[in-house]
């Protein structure tokens, strides 16, 4: 169950990017085919665009691979440096919560307006509801982020 956990943006995004890789594919053959686009195509690579970039994102904060500047903290001793790491990682899970809540606003909105899509006249909040589910996961990565962070920094001041 672990590992299951430990890959899953990773496996979730692969099967995301290889329907919308056969989708995107089928749908330039169709435009030669017979000279026309199939509009559900592109509606639904967008939904997964999107899905790509949030759980992309909870893949990235669990390789710690974000890109940052670290111009002014490398001047910094060391001890600042963990409490400045430290201040990121809760400022971005801060913000991860903000885009499940605002995330789930949306949705709500969509829910209570009844908005359909223009390609497929599916109910919007069906794409939508993918924000907050992506938040989540990032908020929880960014979370055991911090928490590995503090361990980390805890066990050098130990050692120093």
């Amino acid at each position: 169950m672990k590992k299951f956990l430990n890959t899953f943006e990773d496996s979730f995004c692969a099967i995301i990017l290889l329907i919308m890789l056969i989708l995107t594919f089928i749908n330039v053959i169709a435009r030669y085919i017979i000279l026309a686009s199939m509009p559900f195509v592109e509606e639904l690579t967008c939904v997964g665009l999107m899905i790509l970039s949030i759980l992309g994102a909870a893949t990235a904060a669990k390789r710690q691979a974000h890109l940052g500047l670290s111009v002014i903290t490398d001047l910094l001793p060391q001890t600042a440096q963990r409490v400045i790491a430290l201040i990121c990682d809760l400022l971005s899970a801060a913000f991860c919560a903000a885009i499940v809540y605002f995330g789930y606003l949306m949705v709500q909105n969509q829910l209570n307006n009844n908005i359909l899509s223009m390609g497929m006249s599916w109910p919007v909040w069906l794409y939508g509801i993918w924000l907050p589910i992506g938040g989540a996961v990032l908020f929880i990565r960014e979370i055991q982020l911090a928490i590995r962070n503090f361990i980390a920094a805890a066990k050098k001041e130990e050692n120093e």
